[in-house]
């Protein structure tokens, strides 16, 4: 307590009046309150003494000594943003053998209709080893942080405004060296927080930390601050489940390696291909460790025999030997590594569709993919469709040349004839319904290209025809009873299609000949367009139809973060003159599941379509603890409050839907992959069915991206 003591001295002998000066008096000061204060005041001071560039040593391993990874990069910091150039990388990871054959079944549904530019290319190093990216080991504690996997609210760190409130602090420690005097200050999160446990040593003097220490969940970190002049962790460690697995690395060169102030500004990183360096290129930048250098070098021997050619063509040799159980279960396969070939037929077992269109389908697949050197590739896929009860033989076959992978520029084929869904924007019980079914026959080119970075485009060409199936026997189908099929003339469609795609500073790495796309802090602006056209090939179209979508994902560091999807679109021409296939459709709700609220809505009464111009809005807002973790009691449930609101107008038919709904959602792990759940209750439009009100539905995060998908 401060109390400020102002004494009068009324000098009765001098007959006259004295005033002393002002005294303040420290009353039980408490010592840890202090010089937590003391170091809050200082710690911005010592941020401004960053680095521009070092050299970074880097590594994931076990507790047994066995290395994940190592790499020696070039770090370059300009503000908040990172540039890694990595000069040499090595993945322990052994090439699998597979010496034998397994059986892959694989199932998935989107309600996302966007095409991906991204599809098919490889997400590379930071994808398979996240903690190689430098950017993500900069776990800062100390300052707050923001959206971490173990925590349901963002976590305040040590040096936090409002840390004092959030965390206890002891001053436990205090000693004198040659050359300054130290404290070990403790801390811990108050009753009913979630927060670092751990300490901090400091420099009493000019109240300097000069190491960190914590804990939160299963994860513990230590951070070794740098003794010069300027101010930065020359030495972090990552660890977690009691060290069984940790993250390492080591900056040394601080400001004395070559600028990079030519690179493209939104590059993040170039990684070369792996080249197996020899023992003496690691040993100068690892740490002496003699049970690591043992394990390593052995790993490196293996690596090397694992990658020979010997080794590659002997497993192959075994994977490409034929069984008898193979054409049953696990399918046929042949692979030369070597050549970059790789050949596979489905299994027996795999074949039958029971759920087919017309009942029992018997759908034998097929696909080959060659590699070369220079990066470019090719993949073919071919399925047969034939029906045991119409006797009717369908199928598709399609190709994919991948020619210039740093431009993610391909060209793709595809013909055939196959049922195929109207559209996914149906309910479940409507997904299956033969009415979302049609006969279609057809021949697609498509090129893709990205002609500069952030700027995609999809230029297409489509010829087909397209039936009615009301003719087909559904007598033994299961989902024959749903809907009926739809009557509709047979038509032929001719139309060429262009899709662009702008993401506004777009942020990528490079691995060897390829790019790799990371994310953007703008939003995405997409156009769509696509033309009919008639009398071509007898085309019977002649529809101008587009639409417009602008998406985001907008992070905040204390409010938790938000999606936003918004649309409009429509037809040039007469919308009375569009067949019913090409309509722009709507999914109407399900009861109970919560779908994905960027592209459906929860509450819509049932599922439509329409040719006419519409505008459509969909967010989310997830609070990330920043409500209910101020709530006693409320917060010992690690819940978050989510907030989502969708709008549909149609001005020609006078059409508006508007619906809001409030949600708590808790994050967890589910096999090491962070999944969110949730329940939200709907609360416009006031007349919605009462079996539509509820909804439950999950998320699972990107961790390439580093974002949840909404």
């Amino acid at each position: 307590m401060l109390i400020i003591l102002t004494r009068f001295l009324n000098a009765q002998v001098s007959d006259t009046t004295v005033l002393l000066p002002s005294v303040t008096v420290v009353y039980e000061e408490n010592e840890a309150e202090l010089l937590w204060r003391q170091l809050s005041e200082y710690w911005p001071l010592y941020q401004k003494q960053s680095i521009e560039s070092a050299k970074l040593y880097s590594r994931q391993s076990t507790s047994a000594n066995e290395v994940v990874f190592e790499q020696v990069s070039n770090i370059y910091l300009n503000k908040d943003l990172y540039f890694q150039e990595v000069i040499a990388f090595k993945d322990y990871d052994w090439p699998v053998a597979d010496f034998g054959n397994n059986v892959d079944i694989q199932a998935s549904f989107s309600f996302d209709g966007d095409y991906d530019f991204s599809q098919g290319v490889d997400q590379g190093t930071f994808s398979k080893y996240p903690y190689s990216k430098f950017e993500n080991q900069c776990i800062e504690p100390l300052n707050r942080m923001v959206d971490v996997e173990y925590a349901p609210s963002p976590i305040a760190g040590i040096m936090d405004l409002n840390a004092w409130s959030h965390y206890t602090f002891e001053l436990v420690a205090r000693w004198e060296s040659d050359s300054s005097e130290h404290a070990t200050l403790f801390f811990s999160p108050r009753k009913n927080r979630t927060g670092w446990v751990g300490q901090v040593e400091v420099d009493t003097r000019n109240f300097r930390i000069h190491q960190f220490e914590g804990a939160i969940g299963n994860m513990e970190i230590l951070q070794q601050f740098s003794s010069t002049e300027l101010f930065y962790i020359d030495h972090q460690k990552l660890s977690w489940a009691n060290g069984s697995q940790q993250v390492e690395y080591w900056l040394t060169e601080v400001n004395r390696i070559p600028s990079m102030s030519d690179k493209p500004r939104n590059l993040v990183a170039i990684i070369p291909d792996q080249q197996l360096q020899g023992r003496d290129f690691w040993a100068q930048y690892r740490p002496e460790d003699d049970k690591l250098d043992a394990w390593t070098a052995r790993q490196d021997s293996i690596i090397r025999y694992l990658n020979s050619d010997e080794y590659l063509d002997s497993a192959d040799a075994v994977y490409n030997e034929f069984h008898w159980y193979e054409p049953l279960v696990s399918g046929v396969g042949y692979r030369k590594r070597s050549a970059g070939t790789h050949f596979f037929y489905s299994p027996l077992i795999g074949q039958f569709n029971a759920f087919g269109v017309g009942g029992w389908r018997w759908t034998p697949f097929a696909f080959g993919t060659k590699r070369f050197e220079n990066d470019q590739m090719l993949s073919i896929t071919g399925r047969l469709n034939y029906g045991l009860t119409n006797t009717d033989t369908k199928g598709t076959l399609g190709a994919t040349y991948t020619y210039a992978p740093l431009r993610n520029a391909s060209w793709t084929v595809n013909v055939g004839n196959d049922y195929q869904q109207i559209t996914q924007s149906v309910d479940l019980t409507g997904l299956f319904a033969r009415s979302n079914f049609i006969e279609k026959t057809f021949t697609e080119v498509y090129h893709r290209y990205e002609w500069f970075n952030g700027f995609y485009t999809r230029l297409g060409f489509e010829y087909s025809k397209r039936e009615s199936i009301e003719n087909l026997d559904l007598g033994n189908d299961i989902f024959g009873s749903l809907t009926p099929p739809q009557p509709f003339e047979t038509y032929t469609v001719g139309q060429i299609s262009a899709e662009i795609l702008i993401r506004p500073y777009q942020r990528y790495y490079l691995k060897g000949r390829r790019k790799i796309v990371l994310s953007s802090k703008w939003p995405d602006f997409r156009v769509v367009f696509k033309q009919g056209i008639p009398n071509l090939l007898n085309s019977d179209v002649r529809y101008s139809k587009y639409e417009f979508i602008v998406d985001d994902y907008v992070p905040s560091n204390r409010l938790g973060f938000s999606h936003y999807r918004v649309s409009s679109g429509g037809f040039l021409n007469d919308p009375s003159t569009v067949r019913f296939i090409e309509y722009k459709w709507f999914r109407g709700g399900d009861y109970l599941l919560y779908t994905h609220p960027l592209y459906t809505f929860q509450n819509l009464p049932e599922t439509f379509a329409t040719p006419e111009v519409y505008f459509m809005a969909n967010a989310t807002h997830h609070f990330e603890g920043f409500l209910l973790n101020r709530v006693p009691l409320i917060r010992r449930l690690k819940l978050n409050v989510a907030l989502g609101a969708s709008m549909l107008t149609i001005p020609s038919r006078s059409l508006m839907h508007l619906e809001t709904y409030i949600g708590a959602e808790r994050k967890l792990k589910l096999w090491d992959q962070p999944v969110r759940w949730g329940m939200y209750y709907g609360l416009l439009p006031n007349d919605m069915d009462p079996g539509y009100r509820i909804k439950i539905g999950m998320d699972f995060k990107d961790t390439f991206l580093d974002r949840w998908n909404f």
